[in-house]
């Protein structure tokens, strides 16, 4: 393993985010698409294919309200970013973990770090060989 890849994307390693396509898993069209609808939309959230993941009122049913959601808590909050509950999504500093400048979910950028631009670049920059083409493909 060469000492500047991450373990899971790397294919020497045989890394878990490697597809059998030998890409990047989420970035794998072939692999994503069972996830796609007909309507080119991600198929658990498309209101058009009425999958069983949209409730009777238009919404996500694990968050819907008047559904009783299996992802609300007894405050009816989403369960994962509910203080009082402890969600698993919040950081010991108590904010959102993917928006924690403390734990690392901003980038040097002052940006989110997943929807930050110019890290993905320099992320695609430092990728294996072979590896390259895929970020173009996103």
């Amino acid at each position: 393993m060469s000492s500047h890849c991450e373990r899971s994307t790397c294919k020497e390693c045989g890394g878990a985010s490697i597809c059998q396509h030998q890409r990047i898993r989420r970035r794998c069209k072939e692999c994503r698409e069972a996830s796609i609808c007909q309507h080119q939309r991600i198929r658990r959230k498309c209101k058009e294919c009425r999958e069983a993941s949209i409730c009777p009122h238009q919404r996500i049913r694990s968050t819907c309200k008047e559904c009783g959601g299996a992802g609300l808590c007894q405050h009816q909050r989403i369960r994962s970013t509910c203080k009082e509950c402890g969600g698993a999504g919040l950081c010991p500093h108590q904010r959102q973990r993917s928006k924690c400048k403390e734990c690392g979910g901003v980038c040097p950028h002052q940006r989110i770090r997943r929807r930050c631009k110019q890290c993905r670049e320099e992320a695609d920059k430092s990728m294996p060989d072979g590896l390259e083409e895929l970020g173009a493909s996103t």
